[in-house]
């Protein structure tokens, strides 16, 4: 059974990794605007391209960006500087990272963006791929 909206922290739902896997599966055979899910791994790119993507439909928009404003920025800058467009507050944004912490971390940056469609992925890339 998935989870989809485990315990909140910070008001931000956890989901688990059934969960996840059915979000990609959503995106991945419609497609974002479709399903309304904007899938964001907030790792490091170096990080990234050691484990590889969680799967082709995850963006990545490492933490640091996100804390000094990334999803503050006008449309185009945002998808000029990061090369996909970015999320609109009817979206609901999927945060994911190595572990879950940065990924806790980049949904309350988003939260306080003005994005209120926020959810958790807690077991990150260590599960994803272990």
């Amino acid at each position: 059974m998935s989870s989809f909206g485990g315990p909140a922290e910070g008001g931000i739902a956890r989901i688990d990794r059934n969960a996840m896997a059915e979000i990609i599966d959503d995106v991945a055979n419609s497609s974002r605007e479709e399903s309304g899910y904007v899938i964001i791994d907030v790792r490091g790119h170096d990080e990234v391209q050691s484990t590889g993507k969680l799967n082709d439909v995850v963006e990545t928009l490492p933490l640091p960006y996100i804390a000094e404003g990334a999803l503050a920025m006008e449309e185009d800058d945002f998808e000029e500087a990061f090369g996909f467009s970015k999320p609109g507050l009817d979206e609901t944004i999927v945060f994911t990272c190595k572990a879950g912490i940065r990924s806790q971390h980049a949904g309350q940056l988003a939260k306080m963006a003005g994005y209120s469609d926020i959810l958790d992925y807690m077991g990150g890339a260590n599960e994803w791929f272990s």
